[in-house]
């Protein structure tokens, strides 16, 4: 079957048109990104205001982060007028890919890869090993050539059905890359920080919360594009997949930002446990303060810094 045939199967009728699972998906996912940019946008305020000794890596890579989501919602904000208004009269015109569209797919790419990095960077500063770290950037450098060719194929096609048959092995290969990269990541820094909980058994509870937290933040994504997979290959008919996708980049950057802002709970929990010490070693004489000081100081600076002390690393 040619593309022309393929293109005339995928297509839907105008007179059978849906706009709930055509549209509304567009709709949807528009909405969703926009929200979760505020959140990003507050996010970053909050990693400037309070992490301004980082090093100038961190802080240019979420600086690029943030200026490229800026760049990918008002892209998703394009594609969303072309889908709901410059279409509103004609639904054969949503069968014509936007370029709005094409560009969302590149900006989608630079940011997983630049997010995957550097959780991958982080991977190897709290291991100390290369194999892991390595498979990671491996599967984001994949992800990210196969992307930048998606993203030259959408530019020079104009139907959406055409491009979801010509490039259907090379989106699967893209997003299966990232999922994957995403998984290795969050388990083997879960796994290497329980690994240490018995050997900190001050920072136990410490590394619980770590554990629960990366956990949340990396399935996040990957559910995300688990999601985005199976609607493609499932459902090419309809848009839904479009609207999961249009939210995988504002994923990806707000989990980015809540890795970094999260170590804000450590230092309130180091500054609690400072307090404790003080109180409890002024309450039983100058021999007893000294040791508790040592312990909490052995405390911060245990394994778990490689999340707490970002300031002046790479």
């Amino acid at each position: 079957m040619d593309a022309t045939d393929s293109s005339t199967s995928l297509s839907f009728e105008v007179a059978a048109f849906n706009a709930s699972i055509i549209v509304g998906p567009v709709v949807l996912g528009t909405l969703v990104d926009t929200c979760l940019f505020g959140c990003l946008v507050i996010q970053t305020y909050v990693y400037f205001a309070n992490f301004a000794n980082d090093h100038r890596a961190i802080k240019f890579t979420v600086a690029a982060v943030f200026a490229i989501q800026i760049a990918h919602v008002m892209c998703v904000s394009a594609t969303l007028w072309n889908t709901a208004v410059v279409a509103y009269d004609d639904p054969s015109k949503l069968q014509i890919l936007p370029l709005s569209a094409a560009a969302t797919i590149l900006f989608t790419g630079i940011t997983g890869g630049l997010v995957e990095s550097y959780f991958a960077f982080r991977l190897w500063k709290l291991s100390k090993r290369h194999f892991l770290p390595t498979v990671s950037l491996v599967l984001c450098v994949i992800a990210q050539v196969v992307s930048l060719v998606i993203t030259v194929q959408a530019f020079k096609t104009s139907s959406i059905a055409v491009f979801e048959i010509d490039q259907n092995t090379s989106i699967t290969l893209a997003l299966t890359s990232r999922v994957l990269c995403d998984v290795i990541l969050t388990i083997s820094m879960a796994w290497y920080l329980k690994k240490q909980r018995s050997e900190y058994s001050r920072t136990t509870s410490m590394i619980d919360r770590l554990v629960l937290w990366t956990i949340e933040t990396g399935l996040i994504t990957s559910l995300v594009a688990v999601l985005v997979i199976i609607f493609f290959l499932a459902m090419k008919e309809n848009y839904i997949w479009v609207g999961l996708y249009a939210i995988l980049a504002s994923v990806n950057g707000n989990s980015l930002l809540a890795l970094l802002n999260g170590r804000l709970i450590f230092r309130s929990v180091t500054s609690e446990n400072l307090r404790m010490g003080t109180l409890s070693g002024s309450g039983g004489g100058h021999n007893k303060q000294h040791p508790f000081v040592i312990n909490v100081t052995q405390t911060v600076r245990s394994p778990l810094e490689v999340f707490k002390r970002d300031e002046m690393e790479v």
